[in-house]
């Protein structure tokens, strides 16, 4: 007897579910591993509760807006690097400002208590992720492998161990957004669905679900609010956030959340004006955004840190996104730091060679979840196919769609442009989707477990070998400039790194004899570098040669123009005898 097809969908969906999670994990036992999976990123990262402040920390922890009450309006009004004479303008951070006057409050200038603080942001997003997981796949082993794979990556290193960088606070409100809508969606789908069924068993008489539908009306809109509100928060923490509004057009047009009778018989235009509408909010958002974002540039959008012709641009993007993907995909060594990979005309090498590259990748990819999509698709009832394919979306957007703004190279620092703290958005959607790979399993789920195993033990050799890069400013650089020879900024920093170590050592007896021929070769490399000078100058003062110490300090002056330094400058002048600097 031939089973009609409706019977037999629902035979086959029931045949072919793959085993609960249940089964190999009870609530009990995910919660301990959760422990222990927070336990184990905690050990990993405990050495850097003892590195130093490095990098952009010193200017922030410079900056009065941060160290005193008084200036939470400024953080709304300027951009983020407005302390800093000649800052780029390109970056408006209220929310990242905020964080920092936070860490202040709580931490002072404790370099522990900053990174204890930056190891807990990056635990909060691998949870939050996790929650996702859950919420799209409920599956209790996916969600615990996607925070797993998450957490312990080693690319991850250069966002944690590096206690200013702004990515995790975005990742989190990112992930916030996510889950505020989907509860809202599920809101409104579950009240739409209750009227459904009160209007059939009142179908002859006068409807009496309205009242229910109208008390369900406003939490529904209160988490599409506090939704729109998180986007907000994502896109004041760092402009990369500018996608979500695209990730939830993308999720109602092509799974639609919460579907009315009339867009599930309607065609294509019908689901396009939908998610228009629901994507609404979070465009109203992006617009406050930018209005406040153009007024704390002085008008302006953004400032470009170069201009490099928008072919170059465009020829460089293969050998980019191939770094990216060497970052995710194979962590063996620090990518915090990169040569540049420019490109002013095509060629086999710089172009082409990457560019199959990242297509083969990107096909792998397409087809890997195009597959995983038609499976649940047939293999699963509706509803719970809907969720699997909402995951597999998010998890496709959310990997590839942060990583296209660090294509535009005119809005990055020159020559230094290629950091692997770019993808620890991406690698939420890669562990995303990894997750969901698991949930679809048939067969060699424990095969997928003891690899996944195998993966994040060797994650936390690498992480833990990684992570001492980031100790001290002299330690990122050296490590830095040897897996990238050619980057010159890269070199630059680390020759004014030796300077500064140097200019520690001064107060010993023989400081002089080591730090002089450091501070001789760097003002050789270097010449514009005032701290090289000013090193010269120290030791000449300390040597008591005084007109070599005026020369030295002079040359720092004029190219630092701090106040310090020339204090220092006119005290050697008047101990000469000379005259005293005329005010400019």
């Amino acid at each position: 007897m031939k089973l009609p097809n409706v019977f037999r969908q629902t035979y086959s969906s029931t045949a072919k579910l793959p085993a609960g999670s249940p089964k190999l994990l009870s609530p009990l036992t995910f919660c301990i591993a959760a422990v222990l999976l927070v336990a184990v990123v905690f050990a990993i990262y405990s050495p850097a509760l003892n590195f130093q402040f490095i990098l952009d920390d010193h200017h922030f922890l410079a900056d009065p807006r941060l160290q005193s009450p008084g200036h939470l309006w400024e953080y709304f009004t300027s951009y983020v690097w407005a302390q800093v004479p000649g800052g780029p303008m390109s970056f408006y951070r209220p929310l990242f400002a905020l964080w920092l006057r936070l860490n202040f409050v709580l931490c002072g200038s404790s370099p522990w208590g900053w990174h204890l603080l930056s190891i807990v942001k990056h635990v909060s997003v691998a949870i939050l992720l996790a929650w996702l997981a859950w919420k799209l796949l409920r599956d209790r082993v996916a969600a615990l492998l996607a925070a797993t794979l998450f957490a312990l990556h080693p690319a991850q290193t250069e966002s944690v161990a590096w206690v200013t960088v702004p990515d995790p606070l975005m990742a989190a409100a990112v992930l916030c957004t996510l889950l505020l809508y989907l509860n809202y969606a599920e809101r409104i789908s579950a009240s739409r669905q209750a009227r459904a069924e009160e209007f059939k068993k009142n179908s002859r008489k006068q409807t009496r679900g309205k009242s229910k539908g109208n008390s369900s009306g406003l939490p529904s809109t209160l988490w599409m609010i506090a939704s729109a509100v998180a986007c907000f928060a994502a896109l004041i923490a760092k402009e990369t956030a500018m996608v979500l509004p695209v990730v939830i057009f993308a999720l109602n047009l092509v799974l639609p959340l919460n579907r009315t009778a009339s867009e599930k018989a309607g065609g294509f235009r019908i689901r396009l004006f939908a998610a228009i509408r629901q994507t609404l909010p979070f465009l109203g958002v992006t617009a406050v955004y930018l209005l406040l974002r153009v007024h704390a540039l002085h008008r302006q959008f953004s400032s470009l840190t170069q201009h490099l012709p928008w072919s170059t641009v465009l020829l460089s993007a293969p050998a980019t996104l191939w770094f990216y993907v060497k970052v995710m995909l194979w962590p063996a060594s620090p990518h915090a730091f990169a040569d540049p990979t420019l490109a002013d005309a095509l060629s086999l090498r710089t172009v082409l060679l990457p560019g199959l590259a990242v297509g083969c990748v990107l096909l792998a990819l397409a087809a890997g979840c195009l597959w995983l999509w038609k499976k649940a698709r047939r293999d699963l009832p509706y509803e719970e196919a809907a969720r699997i394919q909402r995951a597999l979306l998010l998890g496709a957007v959310i990997l590839v769609l942060p990583i296209l703004p660090a294509l535009n190279l005119n809005a990055l620092f020159p020559g230094d442009f290629l950091h692997g703290r770019y993808t620890y958005l991406p690698l939420a959607g890669l562990a995303l989707l990894l997750a969901t790979s698991w949930r679809l399993m048939n067969k060699g789920r424990i095969a997928m477990l003891c690899a996944t195993g195998a993966v994040a033990i060797t994650f936390c050799v690498l992480t833990a070998e990684q992570e001492s890069m980031w100790k001290d400013d002299l330690t990122v650089y050296k490590v830095a400039n040897q897996n990238a020879p050619h980057n010159a900024p890269v070199a630059q920093n680390l020759s004014r790194a030796r300077v500064q170590v140097a200019l520690l050592a001064l107060d010993e007896a023989d400081g002089c004899d080591e730090a002089m021929p450091v501070f001789q070769q760097a003002a050789q490399q270097y010449p514009q570098d005032w701290f090289a000078w000013a090193g010269q100058g120290e030791c000449f003062l300390k040597l008591n040669k005084f007109p070599q110490a005026e020369e030295a300090l002079r040359r720092a002056t004029e190219l630092s123009h701090e106040p310090r330094v020339k204090e220092e400058w006119e005290q050697v002048r008047e101990r000469m005898g000379l005259q005293p600097v005329p005010p400019q």
